[in-house]
C-alpha cells in the first residue's frame, strides 16, 4: 500500500476546456481519474507520494480568465503544511501555513 504524502483538493468556477486539457497533460501519467470539468466547474483531487504543484501552477495558469474563481489546496503531510492558492480575477495568490494553524489562515 502507498504511503501518503501530498494531497491536493480543489476547484476553480468557470473554467475553460483548454485549463482541463493543461490540467490534465500535468497529471495523466499520476491520475487521470483526478482531474474533472462538469461544465465550468473544475475539480482536482489527488493524493499520493508526489505532485509537481508549482509545473500544475504554471500550466493553468495561461488557461485563467477575469471569471475564474476558486482555490486549491496542497497539503505536505511530511512536512505538516497546507499551501492554498487563491484563484480570483486571473490571478492566483498563495499562502503557506502549519497544519496545526491551519485556521488561522485558511480564511475562515
Amino acid at each position: 500500500m502507498e504511503h501518503i504524502l501530498i494531497k491536493v483538493y480543489g476547484s476553480i468556477s468557470n473554467a475553460s476546456p483548454e485549463l482541463f486539457a493543461a490540467a490534465l497533460a500535468m497529471i495523466e501519467e499520476q491520475d487521470e481519474d483526478a482531474v474533472e470539468l462538469d461544465g465550468t466547474f473544475f475539480t482536482i483531487s489527488f493524493e499520493g507520494i508526489y505532485f509537481m504543484m508549482d509545473e500544475f501552477i504554471d500550466a493553468i495558469k495561461p488557461h485563467l480568465t477575469k471569471e475564474c474563481s476558486g482555490r486549491i489546496d496542497y497539503i505536505d503531510v511530511e512536512e505538516w503544511s497546507l499551501t492554498r492558492f487563491w484563484i480570483e480575477g486571473g490571478l492566483i495568490t498563495q499562502n503557506t501555513a502549519d497544519l496545526n494553524h491551519v485556521m488561522d489562515h485558511s480564511g475562515h
